[in-house]
């Protein structure tokens, strides 16, 4: 397992998005944070530089399902050696990255469990699976104090409403020698509940992200041609999406470690680790933490 999870925990309960901000702006790991693209700035400023419409959908869509998920519980059943034993039973909201994985179809007139319906029934609704790392949700009782923030890409979204959220509802699979867990999600908002409905079951796989890409958008890491690209998209700080290149230096489908040297930082954990040109396995890799400044690990 890695050194250090990289969870984003947060003590005030009235204070959490000043708090948030103050971290992102005191961070230590990465001052000033040069290397994080905002979502906005990737979109505007990046994607126009692909000749394929094909290929700007995909890195679209690779960000508008990457989430932000607020933990507002830490369960008893956490064992004493868990990263987040110290903090079992309380309130403390952590925050961190997940991705949309499956979208199942909709149902109609059923009971709904989101917090607006509490059991009434909706005339349709959405469930769908957000993959993540498991350090971050470990079971049912977390899933269900987990808000799940769609297309929070700047501030403006909060206040123009763009932004989008939903909960958990169960906590369905996990590798725990892999640091990965799936979770029952649900809406009944008819907005977000189409555009997740658009996601559809389309996995964007490791090996779609080649050099050739890459190099049209002049992100590829500098020095070494023959490096394998690894891109990550994250909510830093519990902040608005970025997006970081790195370099895979240590991995292959027989050891479940991989290291990378992506820029992270508390609130990346969980985020969905795109090595360029390799599909390791049906259970894409999630970030799971720091071993040190240099190298990143995560389980596969």
């Amino acid at each position: 397992m890695p050194g250090r999870h990289e969870c984003a925990i947060f003590s005030s309960r009235e204070h959490k998005a000043a708090e948030s901000c103050h971290s992102y702006e005191n961070c230590e790991k990465n001052p000033g944070h040069e290397n994080f693209i905002s979502a906005p700035d990737f979109k505007d400023n990046y994607l126009p530089r692909l000749q394929s419409e094909e290929q700007r959908e995909m890195f679209r869509f690779m960000i508008d399902r990457t989430v932000r998920l607020r933990v507002n519980c830490t369960s008893q059943d956490r064992p004493d050696d868990d990263a987040m034993a110290e903090d079992r039973g309380t309130r403390k909201m952590r925050v961190g990255t997940g991705s949309v994985w499956i979208v199942e179809e909709p149902k109609y007139e059923e009971p709904c469990v989101c917090l607006k319906c509490h059991g009434k029934v909706a005339r349709k609704q959405w469930r769908f699976g957000v993959m993540t790392a498991q350090h971050v949700v470990y079971n049912t009782e977390e899933a269900k104090k987990t808000q799940i923030d769609f297309f929070y890409d700047d501030d403006s979204c909060k206040s123009d409403r763009r932004m989008k959220s939903a909960w958990g509802v169960e906590w369905r699979e996990s590798r725990p020698d892999r640091d990965w867990c799936e979770m029952l999600c649900v809406t009944c908002d008819k907005d977000l509940g189409e555009r997740i409905e658009k996601f559809g079951s389309r996995y964007l796989l490791n090996y779609e992200l080649t050099h050739q890409v890459l190099s049209q958008l002049g992100l590829l890491p500098s020095g070494d041609e023959d490096c394998l690209p690894v891109l990550i998209v994250s909510h830093p700080h519990g902040q608005p999406k970025k997006i970081t290149v790195g370099k895979l230096t240590h991995g292959d489908r027989k050891n479940p470690r991989v290291d990378y040297n992506n820029p992270t930082c508390p609130g990346s954990s969980g985020a969905q680790v795109f090595v360029c040109g390799r599909m390791w396995s049906f259970l894409l890799p999630v970030h799971s933490g720091t071993e040190n400044k240099h190298k990143l690990n995560v389980m596969v």
